[in-house]
């Protein structure tokens, strides 16, 4: 195994041209030929297609399946040295998106507090796609996430720790008899959270299938100035129920609309290896 012809095979097919991928590299355009040539002879078939404009080319179905081996082994291979370093260290890098820490923590902080692990955890605070890129490039060691798609990277694992539900929300003071509709909601001031949330990207999908558009009067990516805006009666929001829980001062606005779940999940990399205390946290999150 050739991890340079490996290398050089996943750039030429995002490139999809010889001369740009051996500039990228530095290299010669023959080494690029020779490395996938190599790799033709190796599996015995043609993994690329030349088209008729000039040095471009498609892969073939082989060429598909062996880019999608390549980019696993490649990503492995970089997980290595991180894995190494994240071994040496003492801390576990820890992805922690606001509204699902502030949900989750208080439910193990006893157990994190007896076992002496308060202090273990280097807490990473983001939103959890950027935390999952970050935990899928090795950035971070674990991850909670709040998401409406269970990941499908095969190298990662996770934990089910709640399946919650979006509402629509209103301060508890404000009279809402009078919204029975979709269109009704939505002539409502909204205080809506930021446009990278998950809740920014249902409720967009939600105004496309019904054909409104929320009167969006003020946007943040705190969600807790987001809650104190409603609870103050400002405006209404749109959140997962994960953001409210024992939150007084605030009611559910009740609509009969079909809104994905919102899945509460600690992620992980399912093939790590590491001292007592990673071990620990794993058994402590894996069973909330």
């Amino acid at each position: 195994m050739n991890l340079k012809d490996y290398q050089y095979f996943q750039k030429l097919s995002e490139l999809k041209n010889f001369s740009d991928t051996a500039n990228f590299f530095g290299v010669s355009q023959p080494t690029i030929t020779y490395a996938s040539k190599r790799l033709e002879d190796t599996y015995g078939m043609s993994l690329v297609k030349r088209k008729s404009y000039a040095n471009s080319l498609s892969l073939t179905y082989g060429g598909e399946q062996l880019l999608a081996h390549i980019e696993r082994i490649l990503r492995e291979n970089d997980l290595i040295s991180v894995d190494m370093e994240r071994i040496k260290r003492e801390k576990i890098v820890m992805g922690w998106p606001p509204i699902i820490t502030n949900y989750v923590i208080p439910k193990v902080f006893d157990q994190l507090r007896d076992e002496d692990l308060l202090t273990a955890i280097e807490p990473v605070s983001d939103g959890s796609k950027e935390l999952l890129e970050k935990l899928i490039n090795g950035e971070i060691d674990l991850s909670f996430l709040g998401t409406t798609v269970l990941p499908q990277e095969n190298h990662l694992d996770y934990q089910l720790i709640k399946e919650h539900h979006f509402k629509f929300i209103a301060s508890a003071k404000r009279d809402i008899s009078k919204i029975t509709s979709i269109d009704k909601l939505f002539e409502e001031d909204f205080i809506s959270l930021s446009e990278s949330s998950v809740h920014s990207q249902v409720l967009r999908h939600l105004t496309e299938h019904y054909n409104v558009t929320p009167k969006t009067m003020f946007q943040t990516d705190d969600y807790k100035l987001m809650l104190n805006l409603v609870k103050a009666d400002k405006g209404i929001s749109f959140v997962a129920e994960t953001a409210f829980q024992d939150v007084p001062g605030i009611q559910v606005i009740d609509m009969d609309i079909q809104l994905p779940s919102f899945f509460i999940l600690f992620v992980y990399r399912h093939n790590m290896v590491g001292s007592e205390t990673l071990a620990k946290l794993m058994h402590i999150f894996k069973n909330i």
